[in-house]
């Protein structure tokens, strides 16, 4: 899912600047009187996907503390 989520995202961006930089005076990257245009790029390219991202890695399993599994090992042998 990260790995879908990260290559959209950038396959978008890259084709929104390769529009951007073609002779196409209509579109352009940088609106400074749209400001809902800025808003609405930033927000596609940079803020759902990194929500997204953690979102999905919040789900992950915690990390295993070693010295706790190595001291619950020990425990189990000493009984034996």
């Amino acid at each position: 899912m990260v790995t879908a989520i990260c290559t959209l995202c950038f396959t978008l961006r890259a084709l929104i600047v390769l529009l951007s930089t073609l002779d196409n005076s209509d579109f352009a990257l940088d609106v400074d009187l749209h400001p809902a245009l800025n808003l609405i790029y930033y927000t596609t390219v940079e803020i759902v996907p990194s929500a997204l991202v953690l979102f999905i890695l919040r789900k992950l399993p915690p990390k295993r503390n070693p010295a706790v599994a190595y001291h619950s090992d020990a425990d189990t042998t000493s009984r034996a």
